[in-house]
C-alpha cells in the first residue's frame, strides 16, 4: 500500500512538473541517461522481519525510479505512457538498509539494444553505497511491440558488463536440467 501511494503522489507531483514544460523534442543521450535520484525514508510497512529492508522492496524503489524516467521522456516525445516489463534484474547486497534510514536511489539508463533497455541502480545511505543492481527492461507500446526506438534509441548501445551479463543470462537458460 505504501509503494502505492509513493508512486500517485510522485506521478501527480511530476504530472503537475511537466504540464508547466510542454515542449516536444527528439531526445539526446544526456538526456536519457542522466540519472534519476530520488530519496526515500525506510518506514515501518518497508521493513522485514529481520529488521533491514528486505530484497523485494528494493524492487519497489526501482520501479519507482523507471517509471519517473520513462513518464519525463514520453512527455519530453509528446507520447502516450510506453508499458515496461522487467526482463531480468540482479541486485548486490553490500550492507543492509536498516529502519528510518534515509535512503538515495540512483537509476541510469546505461544502454539498450533493439528489443531491450538496460539500466543500473545505487542504493544510498549517507553516500554509502549499499546495494548496486542492473535491471533489463523491455518497452512496450499499447499494440504490445518493443518500442526503445520510441524514445530515441535507435542502433545499439552496450557495455562490457552489460554483454557478459546477456552471455550469463543465456547460459543459464540453457543449462540443462539435473
Amino acid at each position: 500500500m505504501n509503494m502505492l501511494l509513493r508512486f500517485f503522489i510522485m506521478t501527480s507531483l511530476l504530472t503537475q512538473q511537466l504540464k508547466l514544460q510542454s515542449v516536444y523534442k527528439q531526445l539526446s543521450i544526456e538526456m536519457l541517461t542522466s540519472p534519476i535520484v530520488r530519496s526515500y525514508r525506510v518506514l515501518p510497512h518497508d521493513m522485514g522481519f529481520r529488521n533491514h529492508l528486505p530484497n523485494y522492496r528494493y524492487l519497489s524503489f526501482i520501479e519507482l525510479n523507471v517509471t519517473r524516467w520513462l513518464l519525463t521522456c514520453c512527455h519530453q516525445k509528446g507520447l502516450e505512457p510506453l508499458q515496461w516489463i522487467i526482463a531480468m534484474q540482479e541486485i548486490v547486497y553490500l550492507k543492509e538498509i536498516k529502519f528510518l534510514d534515509k535512503m538515495a536511489v540512483n537509476s541510469t539508463l546505461v544502454g539498450w539494444d533493439q528489443k531491450y533497455v538496460y539500466f543500473e541502480h545505487r542504493f544510498l545511505v549517507k553516500s554509502q553505497l549499499m546495494a548496486v543492481g542492473m535491471t533489463k527492461f523491455v518497452l512496450m507500446d499499447k499494440q504490445g511491440k518493443c518500442a526503445p526506438s520510441c524514445l530515441d534509441m535507435n542502433d545499439t548501445k552496450l557495455t562490457d558488463v552489460i554483454t557478459s551479463w546477456n552471455t550469463h543470462q543465456t547460459a543459464i537458460k540453457s543449462a540443462p536440467n539435473q
